[in-house]
């Protein structure tokens, strides 16, 4: 059940800074749909108290305290009901997923419905990534006027 506070959360959120840039699934039947847009960028991060920081590679003081990196994968997503482009950012398993929808289905003319499948804080969530429709004129002109996101700079931006 959404209440009030949750409603005045969303709207903030997507209203101030790098918050509203990303698609948030937060809870189990949450969902999105969108177009996939452009190349994604992958990056490692480490997860410390609850933030991610990206690997700095060699020489990263948190690999060399025994922490093991995890992959992480940054898209744009044109959301049509918002007529905005959000970056929507998943794990291995979210990025198999999306490699299994472009296989079979090409990314460049179809809206995917992305549900979360997976309660707040679980490490077994998944994602389920479904055709939703064929993109139209309308949308595939929004999609060649809405300027991208900059991924791989929100991915550095993780350091900050």
């Amino acid at each position: 059940m959404t209440t009030a506070w949750d409603t005045a959360k969303d709207l903030a959120d997507r209203h101030t800074g790098a918050a509203g840039l990303f698609v948030r699934l937060q809870n189990d039947g949450d969902s999105v749909v969108g177009a996939f847009v452009g190349e994604p960028t992958a990056l490692e991060v480490h997860w410390t108290d609850g933030r991610a920081e990206e690997c700095a590679g060699a020489g990263c003081a948190h690999c060399r305290g025994g922490s093991r990196p995890s992959f992480r994968v940054l898209f744009n997503l044109f959301v049509p009901a918002q007529g905005a482009m959000k970056v929507i950012e998943g794990g291995t398993m979210f990025f198999g997923s999306v490699l299994g929808v472009r296989e079979k289905y090409g990314l460049d003319k179809w809206l995917f419905e992305v549900k979360r499948v997976g309660r707040p804080k679980d490490p077994k969530t998944t994602y389920t990534i479904l055709p939703e429709r064929q993109i139209d004129d309308a949308v595939a002109t929004c999609l060649r006027t809405t300027p991208r996101h900059d991924l791989a700079s929100l991915g550095h931006a993780r350091r900050d």
